[in-house]
């Protein structure tokens, strides 16, 4: 990844997206609030998606482990392979209109259901590509399991394409308590689903029992939440989306290539076996990225596009949720960097150790990236398309320098060359978001390096506990107790101000008051008073 996990108009940043007004039908949702209403519902809308990503994730993760645990490397690199397939074609069904639905002022009830109906009409052109294609994606990875699971995969892409518009139309009115609910209530059955296959022996199979009961259930849930749209055939509705969609899949699309080459290139080169070890090491960086990141984009892309002319106001933004990334993935990916080989034994059984390297450098690889998730919403929402694609195009190719290089060395090679190309980018990010807000590179790392100085106190005492002869369970208990304590004791002793913050913008996403830091009254007082004097 390259800073854009997330998804991906050239247009002026001060009003993104204005040049298409409704037709005559009203909005498709309420004009968005401004003042202290607008906080409550966007720290309602944050509380929402990280339960919702906490939820999804640990479902999927859960999934993930007990397939991984049952299959083996060797079965479950076929469905290591299989996702790299259907996460093309999940991108592709979009084409970038949900993101222009949520970036545009006004969207008309008929506009959202011509939209769906696209959505429809390309995934059905989508399931019959990937019924011919499955034979070729089999051979091309030369796992011989792969042609029938993408051909049941296949039959269900529609329900995927259901859930895009409702889905769009929701987060665009920061209704992410029902998206979030969905969300959850779908995880909690697919998982269910696939972990009862894999127990009654049904293999890679498994898979398809997952991801078809989770998009059934999020599907229903969504379109029932948002009360539609009815898909239309006013295809001229979708017109004005087009600009902005675009460039926003051309930018996924490169995105995707970037993210995927490391997995497409290994599973080709070295088989499905060494996929199967990159892919699960590489499910540890996606977590945080997801977790952490996701949570943050889904509510930031639409506040930066509701903010979009008015400077200060972006750039507090987003020196606000860089220091939350950065304090909430950092030390968290150095640990797991630190105890990989316990971590891996411990939920993957010792089969899995070879992965334990993989894990450890993808984890830090992991951490930049979940910090820098920030960049691509700050672009989009502020209707940046042009720099965006020109970010992209870069992006992918010191990517692809950085993974051809590394597969030289085999799969850890593979891996040090993908995280190793990630923080090459970062100079390029860091300068984007200067050109964007205004918020010096110096200010910006001011927001990382206390993050990183815990992590790196945590990382030191976790390197003397490994020196001691400990059982693997209590070395890793142990490990995260000392790891833990010097970690929030750097931040406690050099960093406080920067820790204060932290917890007031997490208590205030919690719904409750922030706790006055000792002595702030007093100091605002006499701040009050000397301005009255000077005043």
């Amino acid at each position: 990844m390259n800073g854009n996990a997330a998804g991906r108009t050239d247009q002026a940043a001060s009003a993104p997206g204005r040049d298409g007004a409704g037709t005559g039908t009203p909005p498709a949702g309420p004009a968005p609030k401004t003042g202290q209403e607008t906080g409550r519902k966007t720290a309602r809308s944050v509380r929402w998606s990280l339960g919702a990503v906490l939820a999804r994730q640990g479902f999927q993760m859960l999934c993930a482990v007990v397939l991984a645990r049952i299959l083996g490397p060797q079965s479950y690199g076929t469905i290591a392979a299989a996702t790299v397939y259907i996460s093309l074609v999940a991108l592709v069904l979009d084409q970038g209109l949900s993101a222009a639905l949520i970036q545009r002022p006004e969207v008309t009830r008929k506009m959202a259901g011509a939209t769906a109906t696209l959505n429809l009409l390309v995934a059905g052109v989508l399931a019959a590509a990937t019924w011919f294609a499955a034979p070729w994606v089999s051979d091309f990875f030369g796992a011989g399991q792969l042609e029938p699971l993408l051909r049941l995969l296949a039959l269900a892409i529609p329900l995927k394409a259901l859930a895009i518009t409702p889905r769009a139309m929701l987060s665009r009115d920061l209704l992410l308590h029902r998206v979030g609910a969905a969300d959850i209530a779908a995880a909690a059955a697919g998982c269910a689903a696939g972990i009862g296959a894999a127990l009654a022996g049904a293999g890679p199979w498994s898979m398809a029992y997952q991801v078809v009961t989770t998009d059934l259930v999020c599907s229903s849930l969504l379109l029932a939440a948002s009360r539609g749209p009815l898909p239309n055939l006013a295809f001229r509705e979708v017109v004005p989306l087009l600009r902005f969609s675009v460039s926003v899949f051309a930018t996924d699309c490169l995105a995707y290539f970037s993210r995927n080459l490391d997995n497409i290139l290994v599973g080709r080169v070295l088989g499905v076996s060494s996929l199967s070890l990159y892919g699960m090491a590489y499910r540890i960086l996606v977590v945080p990225v997801q977790l952490i990141g996701q949570t943050v984009n889904r509510v930031m892309f639409p506040a930066f596009a509701r903010s979009a002319g008015r400077r200060e106001q972006v750039a507090a933004s987003l020196v606000a949720a860089t220091r939350i990334l950065a304090i909430s993935a950092i030390p968290l990916m150095t640990f797991v960097a630190c105890a990989a080989p316990e971590l891996v034994i411990l939920v993957l059984g010792r089969e899995w150790l070879p992965a334990a390297a993989l894990v450890s450098v993808l984890a830090i690889g992991g951490a930049r990236e979940t910090v820098f998730y920030i960049t691509p919403s700050l672009m989009k929402g502020l209707g940046q398309g042009a720099l965006i694609i020109r970010y992209e195009i870069l992006a992918a190719l010191v990517q692809v320098g950085g993974i051809v290089i590394g597969l030289q060395f085999g799969v850890f090679g593979v891996a040090v060359g993908y995280s190793a190309a990630g923080f090459v980018l970062t100079p390029v990010l860091l300068r984007i978001q200067t050109r964007l807000t205004g918020v010096s590179a110096k200010s910006q790392l001011g927001s990382i390096l206390p993050a990183v100085h815990a992590a790196l106190w945590g990382a030191a005492g976790y390197g003397l506990w490994s020196l001691a002869e400990v059982d693997s369970l209590w070395h890793l208990l142990g490990g995260l107790a000392i790891f833990a304590a010097l970690a929030l004791g750097a931040l406690r002793l050099f960093h406080r101000r920067m820790l204060a913050g932290y917890a007031a913008q997490a208590l205030a996403l919690s719904g409750r008051p922030a706790v006055p830091e000792r002595g702030s009254n007093r100091r605002r007082n006499r701040d009050k008073k000397a301005d009255d004097r000077n005043g």
